[in-house]
């Protein structure tokens, strides 16, 4: 019987490298094996339902692309390559995740306002606010 300290680092070691194996045929030895993959941005539009729209980059999108489709889905989003619309943004908030949501003046049962977008991300995400000017 393994003990609960040797399954958890057994656990740990098994999502390590399957986080970390590469899925497009390409070798993973050499120095561009940790350079980072070319910069793309895609995005979870959810202006409609909520008013918001998430765009992700770098490694957050590389790593977790099928969750945050996923996500973006249950969410009643779209989930497109590209970054957010840039219409009636009233500013956005860039989360530790490097995650930056967008918030929309338009969209969702209550459309944001400024103060609300605002107290939003800093009071529930932690996020750093950037107006949009």
């Amino acid at each position: 019987m393994i003990s609960r300290p040797a399954f958890a680092f057994a656990l740990v070691a098994m999502h390590a490298t399957f986080s970390c194996s590469r899925t497009d045929g390409a070798s993973s030895t050499g120095a561009d094996a940790l350079a980072p993959s070319p910069s793309r941005t895609s995005n979870c539009d959810r202006i409609t339902a909520m008013g918001v729209c998430s765009e992700y980059t770098g490694s957050n999108l590389q790593m977790n692309e099928g969750v945050l489709r996923e996500s973006c889905r249950k969410l009643a989003g779209t989930f497109v390559g590209g970054e957010c619309p840039n219409t009636t943004v009233l500013g956005s908030c860039t989360l530790a995740t490097t995650e930056v949501r967008h918030y929309y003046a338009t969209g969702g049962t209550t459309p944001y306002d400024a103060a609300r977008a605002e107290k939003e991300c800093s009071g529930n995400y932690a996020g750093k606010w950037t107006a949009f000017k």
